[in-house]
């Protein structure tokens, strides 16, 4: 029996940090609460921290578990290679929290990577995922960004492949976000990324079997959930591009522009209220 007061959980090969609200006595608003669980997945190099701002909220009515990405925050960092790193492989660890804590079937919120994983999750184990909630997905990016990644990727050595991806984030990723408190909070779990981790991803993104990094792949296996999925894009035409790859009637996509790739912690007021608004309308 797992140990609900455990911080983490052992799954085969890694051990993965959890922040988990069920864990010991629950309060009587949780108790009561007619949502399902929800499991929060961040993304690339960061950790579960970076739901923090949005846990107050979610858990007035439901269990919440947040959960660091093997490799980063907490979570252990198994030496399994690019392929272990991949979207696909960090699905099995989703399924293994879920399993191991019984939140199935779990509404999953994923940002940028985390959106992948849950994507990847929803396709191999639908009976674990009731639905998605998805926060500026990195699949389905242009095939040119992957252009730019490879130089990167070939470096000699992990230490400047970190160094180097470092300087993109500073540079192009989180430089849309307005708020300094935020983007040195991101620097912070970045740096807390081993540099083989932050290789061992890359590579996968670029090219582990299944990747939906690039949007030739993607636009191939979105169609295939049958979840609702309510997503969360930066620009109109990622959002309508998304509208036109769900086949759940009752999925959303909507545009937040003007913001960061962070769009959860910049916006969560409105992040928070559409996401409650929709999980009540489309609730059984």
């Amino acid at each position: 029996m797992t140990d609900r007061t455990a911080k983490h959980i052992q799954l085969p090969g890694v051990r993965i940090g959890i922040d988990d609200n069920g864990a010991g006595p629950r309060p009587p608003d949780v108790t009561r609460a007619a949502g399902e669980p929800m499991l929060l997945v961040h993304g690339w190099l960061g950790s579960r921290a970076s739901w923090t701002g949005q846990l107050p909220r979610l858990r007035a009515h439901r269990r919440v578990v947040s959960m660091d990405l093997r490799g980063h925050g907490a979570s252990s960092a198994p030496a399994t290679g690019s392929t272990g790193y991949s979207a696909g492989a960090m699905a099995a660890d989703l399924a293994g929290v879920i399993g191991a804590l019984d939140l199935a079937p779990a509404v999953v919120m994923g940002h940028s990577l985390g959106a992948s994983a849950a994507t990847h999750l929803a396709l191999d184990r639908p009976d674990l995922v009731s639905a998605l909630v998805l926060i500026d997905p990195d699949y389905g990016g242009d095939p040119a960004q992957g252009r730019t990644l490879e130089p990167i990727a070939a470096l000699p050595d992990d230490r400047r492949i970190k160094d180097a991806v470092a300087e993109m984030f500073r540079n192009r990723i989180d430089a849309g976000t307005r708020s300094a408190a935020l983007r040195a909070a991101h620097a912070r779990d970045l740096d807390a990324v081993p540099p083989a981790v932050v290789a061992a991803t890359l590579r996968a993104i670029i090219d582990a079997p299944g990747s939906i990094r690039f949007r030739d792949a993607a636009e191939t296996v979105l169609p295939r959930r049958r979840q609702p999925v309510l997503s969360f894009h930066r620009t109109r035409e990622r959002a309508d591009w998304e509208r036109g790859l769900t086949a759940h009637p009752a999925s959303r996509a909507v545009a937040v522009p003007g913001c960061g790739h962070w769009i959860h912690q910049e916006r969560p007021d409105l992040v928070m209220g559409e996401t409650e608004r929709w999980l009540d309308r489309i609730r059984p």
